[in-house]
């Protein structure tokens, strides 16, 4: 593959597109190791510092920190939004900084408080994906999801890595505390990741080509204000308002990843090697997610996979649900519900993040991405001080259920509202 524009500054290799890929995949290994390895220590977290209180009081507590903590993916627009005025690489390079610094502060936490704090401040780089863009908008219009989702199945390894690290950090008698060495490996890979990115990858070559046509600062000024008008003027803005929906709530759903290891570990048919065997196939599930987006993306179009991974992720949550109650079979049910879960969570997350580019001009891409993250940031705080607030009077059970029967209510507006975007050229987009 091989890119040449007018500007010589615009033009790509072929060699440096396969560089970029694999920078990218080491850009997303760390995002979603990183994204993942909160989600599987929670039951550790609370007996460090939540041991003093009952179980449904404690899960309660700890679901309102991780609201706070989900705070930082509001500040994650202003980081979308940056990406338009200043660009994509000085962002890309300030998220990798940010993922492993947190990581060290997650590490050296003292208290619930210095956790949350920590865990605010992962989540403003966990949920910038500025990687995103870069594929997007140096890939071929008819291979924008098959790249995309390229560099996130290289990139899952970090997945892979998290049962890895699980298993030797945390297992049967380890001591309280263990948990702090799933930090290790963010910290170790994201320092010298960045400064990699920062000597030498390029601007992508669609960003520049929109800098050089912005003719005064004045406009520059008003540049959040245009870019919404662009948005939500545009013949796609009801296909864009139900995918923001969408997003919302598939991040009220979110409390399945940062409660899910706290619930099943709190099952008394399910020992820590169990927990463990449910971790290792939930990141393969995620594999899972990211190759049959990327098979079936460019070939089925984007809208029925929408369907399937909304009424795949309902089963899921109702097998995770009705099978920790299981004596004999939970495991096996466990590890059923919570791989069509996570297949369905992950894939949907790519699906959403690919529409949503596909629906935005260029210049505007970055705001309504960002918008995307706000929304998302929004249903990720609702959904988890809903669920605490159920847990406390009720249960984990219960909210869980209740947020399971959610994932269905977009179907018929996606049906309804969505245009299918497969094979749209992104220059193309007014």
């Amino acid at each position: 593959m091989t890119q040449k524009n007018n500007d010589d500054s615009t033009y790509r290799s072929s060699s440096y597109f396969k560089y970029m890929i694999f920078i990218l995949i080491l850009v997303q290994m760390l995002d979603t190791y990183t994204g993942f390895y909160n989600t599987v220590i929670p039951s550790k977290v609370v007996e460090e510092f939540l041991s003093d209180y009952s179980q449904n009081v404690a899960n309660s507590i700890f679901a309102f920190c991780i609201a706070i903590a989900s705070l930082g993916s509001y500040v994650a627009f202003l980081v979308w939004y940056s990406a338009d005025r200043i660009g994509r690489k000085f962002l890309l390079v300030v998220t990798i900084f940010g993922l492993a610094l947190s990581s060290l502060g997650i590490l050296f936490s003292r208290s619930i408080v210095e956790y949350t704090i920590y865990r605010f401040v992962l989540t403003i780089f966990a949920a910038s994906d500025i990687w995103l863009i870069y594929i997007n908008e140096e890939s071929p219009p008819e291979k924008k999801a098959m790249w995309t989702n390229i560099v996130l199945m290289g990139g899952v390894i970090g997945a892979v890595l998290m049962p890895v690290f699980r298993v030797i950090f945390i297992y049967e008698g380890a001591p309280v505390g263990a948990w702090r060495g799933m930090t290790y490996f963010s910290i170790a890979l994201g320092i010298p990741l960045g400064i990699l990115v920062a000597f030498t990858i390029k601007e992508t070559s669609k960003f520049q080509e929109v800098k050089q046509n912005r003719p005064s600062t004045k406009e520059k000024t008003n540049m959040m204000k245009k870019n919404l008008q662009t948005i939500f003027k545009s013949d796609r803005r009801m296909a864009y308002i139900v995918i923001l929906f969408t997003v919302f709530i598939w991040a009220m759903n979110y409390i399945f990843l940062t409660l899910g290891e706290l619930f099943i570990s709190q099952s008394p048919n399910l020992r820590e090697g169990d927990i463990n065997i449910v971790v290792t196939l939930m990141s393969l599930a995620v594999i899972a997610g990211f190759g049959v987006t990327a098979i079936l993306a460019d070939k089925i179009g984007r809208k029925p996979l929408l369907y399937l991974y909304c009424s795949l992720f309902f089963i899921g949550s109702i097998l995770v649900i009705t099978g920790v109650e299981m004596p004999g079979i939970a495991l096996i049910i466990v590890c059923l519900g919570t791989s069509m879960m996570n297949l369905a969570f992950w894939g949907l997350w790519v699906l959403l993040s690919i529409i949503t580019i596909e629906l935005i001009p260029t210049d505007s891409r970055g705001t309504g991405t960002g918008l995307r993250g706000i929304i998302s940031a929004i249903g990720q705080t609702l959904g988890l001080i809903l669920a605490g607030t159920i847990t406390y009077f009720y249960s984990l059970n219960v909210a869980f259920l209740l947020f399971g029967i959610l994932i269905l209510i977009p179907m018929p507006l996606i049906y309804k509202f969505v245009t299918e975007t497969k094979g749209i050229d992104l220059s193309e987009i007014k």
